[in-house]
């Protein structure tokens, strides 16, 4: 049976408000009468970092705050990398007070960062958080801790994947996916009433294809669009689970409201169901930015035979793409799908369902386009995809 937490008093504290997924919950976090919402931003002052929080909501979406919905955000400086989040004991002890709510959304999500900083700030970092967690928990105060995590701490395993499941026997691509494994454990060890979203790739908003970040998805879309992609180590049947920002966030928020589901783990992910391939998102991509198609070879084949040779005889922004291309490799052939029968059994009485990428994907290439790909604030009207070639950049 759902057991809605209703209560609109205490705080909400907020890690991650300046990231992509992070300022869209703040941003529907405000919208609610009653709320109260710290954020806990990294900074070199108090200055700066209330500048930082101004700054991401001045930039909301779809409309503007208002200045009552503004009042209900402040700042408060802190950073996971320190003992005790660098937060003074009075700081402390006020957020242990009054916190009944906290997301951790705060992570570096650097593929290609080493084990030591990825560790540091996304398993000690949670650690931090959890003790302070773990304060406010022990006064009474705390009701839900809701933790942002990734769907690929599963690694290098194949098979679908259960929600549930938490296994490093197969390793891991990067330092990225082992880190968030690790902190996961953290958070499952616990005595907190805690909830655990993993997220798979998330893309901008489904309605009005906005996005504050360009990479994942669409840093090889950008090279198609350009005709950069002359060959692409992929498997034309690799899975490629894709969700709006827009249905992850409304998502979490519906799951995290329901007690009955504490001390459980749900997969934020488009699903077997919902989830595309390489060869679909390519055609895609060739159909809408008119470009011939590129070659696909198995990476173990580019890896040993073709990068070498492409390096030797390309240079610039072809070597350049060569070079920051390896980290995505692995995901274009990636045969894991994601189990979401945990979050389906509740979000589908609610109406809530990851929409197809097919059914938004010209959303997000306009508004990819209309920004340069992030590199200046949107003009739709300056969206060009001439019909017989590639992206044309105004």
């Amino acid at each position: 049976m759902r057991q809605t937490d209703s209560s609109t008093s205490g705080t909400v504290l907020l890690t991650g408000a300046t990231g992509f997924v992070g300022r869209e919950l703040l941003w529907r976090l405000v919208r609610q009468p009653g709320n109260r919402v710290v954020c806990l931003l990294r900074a070199k002052n108090d200055a700066e970092a209330a500048a930082k929080l101004a700054h991401v909501l001045d930039q909301a979406r779809p409309e503007p705050l208002t200045a009552e919905q503004r009042a209900r955000a402040t700042v408060v400086r802190g950073d996971l990398t320190e003992e005790e989040l660098g937060l003074s004991p009075e700081q402390q002890d006020e957020l242990a007070a009054s916190v009944h709510r906290v997301i951790h959304d705060a992570a570096t999500v650097d593929w290609a960062t080493s084990l030591e900083t990825a560790r540091q700030i996304n398993v000690e970092g949670t650690r931090r958080i959890l003790e302070l967690a773990a304060l406010a928990h022990a006064r009474g105060v705390l009701r839900r801790f809701d933790y942002v995590s990734t769907c690929h701490v599963c690694g290098r395993r194949r098979g679908r994947i259960a929600e549930e499941s938490l296994d490093d026997s197969e390793g891991f691509f990067n330092h990225y996916e082992q880190s968030k494994f690790e902190a996961e454990q953290l958070v499952r060890s616990s005595a907190l009433p805690f909830a655990t979203f993993r997220l798979s790739s998330v893309v901008g908003d489904s309605r009005t294809g906005y996005s504050s970040t360009f990479k994942v998805m669409y840093w090889p879309l950008k090279m198609l669009s350009r005709g950069m992609a002359w060959v692409v180590p992929a498997d034309r049947r690799g899975i490629v689970d894709i969700v709006p920002v827009d249905y992850v966030c409304d998502a979490l928020e519906a799951l995290s409201a329901d007690m009955s589901q504490r001390g459980k783990t749900f997969h934020l992910a488009a699903g077997p169901e919902h989830s595309s391939t390489i060869g679909e998102l390519l055609d895609l991509g060739v159909k809408t930015f008119r470009v011939r198609a590129p070659l696909l070879v198995p990476p173990s084949v580019f890896f040993y035979t073709l990068r070498p040779l492409l390096f030797l005889i390309t240079w610039g922004k072809r070597r350049e793409m060569l070079r920051k291309g390896r980290v995505y490799v692995p995901y274009f052939s990636f045969r894991a799908p994601f189990d979401t029968s945990q979050a389906r059994a509740v979000l589908d009485k609610l109406g809530l369902r990851p929409p197809l990428v097919q059914d938004y994907f010209q959303k997000l290439i306009d508004y990819a386009i209309a920004s340069d790909w992030g590199k200046r604030p949107p003009n739709v009207a300056a969206v060009s995809v001439p019909a017989g070639g590639a992206e044309r950049r105004p």
